[in-house]
């Protein structure tokens, strides 16, 4: 890669950071629950020491890879491609979980091909929408074969089924496809196009999903009638206080919080480091979108913007969901935290897609903008509101 800047060391920093916290957290989290299922307190903490090293070693190596070599819609087309036919064959060779059947079993861990959908649908975006011109392209040229590609993905990823996972998809290419050129007349009528399909996906989840959905309505109204993961959770971070109880002070963790060190890990945050500590733990992500913003208004070209607006929204949209569910301002998804919970498959694709931000950090040259009037930008509809960001 040539004439390449310095890469966003305070990003990579609290990428690494976070992954440390991580680690320490699944330990305490998971320890007891580890001695008694397999009889040694260490055994998660050292699969996931395993997976942070990965996390790492990946994040290092995508981030000296050129970015631009995916620019090209041929590549573009092969990623969607390939994730269409492992959505499709997950179906019929895939692990099935808690009744989902969203997981290929690869040994030493479950392969999820619906995280590979959400950077190929984030790298097929940058690509269609960094297009120069595209303002003036008409609807059934441009907008209706992006629609097609993602109504695919969308659906092969809910009939897993994955709710939150195609939500989460749904939410990042919405707010992408705001921000471009494309007319906002083509955007308004296809909002109302997906609202059926949407309200037939929610009706006609399975029991499980519209389960949890009815016990987060009836909890708004009496926080008794939460679930029961929910309930403990809250229990949970009410204990922590101002300062918490301690590093391994948890009760929760005793049984009382079902995957304590995997989706609701967020609340032995609270719980052990009481409100500062999960502060810190948000105010990390919050630097993670500050910096991840930056780096998409400084990128040379409009498909680094998009991609690396894509990637820091993928990142920020995941930890701040996990922290709604956690707190019961969100229905129970089962999205974990990146860099924090326990997990192979997820710690993977997180270090591949800090490593693209990072790599799109190093092609910015002195701190310098994109400034070519001509560039289909992602400040083409938002600008200086969202983009602008020191």
């Amino acid at each position: 890669m040539k004439n390449l800047g310095k890469v966003d060391i305070v990003l990579a920093g609290t990428v690494m950071l976070l992954i440390m916290l991580g680690q320490l957290m699944v330990f305490s989290a998971s320890s007891m629950f580890a001695k008694a299922a397999y009889g040694s307190l260490t055994y998660f903490f050292q699969k996931q020491l395993l997976w942070g090293l990965i996390c790492l070693v990946i994040m290092i190596t995508v981030s000296r890879f050129d970015y631009r070599k995916l620019m090209n819609e041929k590549t573009a087309m092969v990623l969607i491609a390939v994730t269409i036919l492992l959505l499709v064959g997950v179906l019929f060779f895939g692990r099935t979980i808690k009744g989902a059947t969203r997981w290929y079993s690869l040994g030493l861990m479950n392969f999820q091909p619906s995280e590979i959908a959400k950077i190929a649908v984030i790298i097929y975006l940058s690509h269609k929408l960094s297009r120069k011109g595209i303002d003036k392209l008409d609807f059934k040229e441009f907008l209706m074969p992006i629609y097609l590609v993602l109504s695919l993905i969308l659906f092969l990823v809910f009939i897993q089924p994955d709710l939150s996972t195609t939500l989460m998809i749904m939410g990042i290419a919405a707010i992408m496809l705001f921000i471009s050129r494309v007319k906002q007349s083509y955007l308004l009528y296809t909002s109302f196009a997906f609202i059926p399909p949407a309200l037939f996906m929610l009706i006609n989840g399975n029991n499980y999903q519209m389960r949890r959905i009815k016990d987060w309505v009836h909890s708004l109204g009496d926080p008794l009638m939460a679930a029961h993961q929910v309930k403990q959770s809250i229990i949970g971070i009410g204990r922590g206080g101002l300062v918490g109880n301690g590093m391994g002070e948890s009760k929760q963790k005793l049984f009382f919080l079902p995957d304590s060190h995997t989706d609701f890990i967020f609340s032995i945050i609270g719980e052990e480091f009481g409100f500062i500590g999960a502060s810190v733990i948000l105010i990390l992500f919050m630097v993670i979108l500050v910096r991840g913003l930056r780096i998409a208004r400084n990128a040379p070209e409009g498909f680094g913007q998009f991609l690396a607006l894509g990637i820091t929204l993928n990142i920020v949209l995941y930890a701040f969901t996990n922290v709604a569910v956690v707190t019961n301002l969100f229905p129970a998804t089962g999205l974990p935290m990146p860099f924090v919970s326990y997990g192979g498959s997820h710690m993977l694709f997180m270090g591949i897609s800090t490593g693209l931000l990072l790599n799109v950090s190093r092609s910015i040259k002195h701190g310098s903008a994109n400034t070519n009037p001509d560039d289909s930008s992602a400040r083409g509809r938002l600008g200086s509101a969202i983009l602008e960001v020191d």
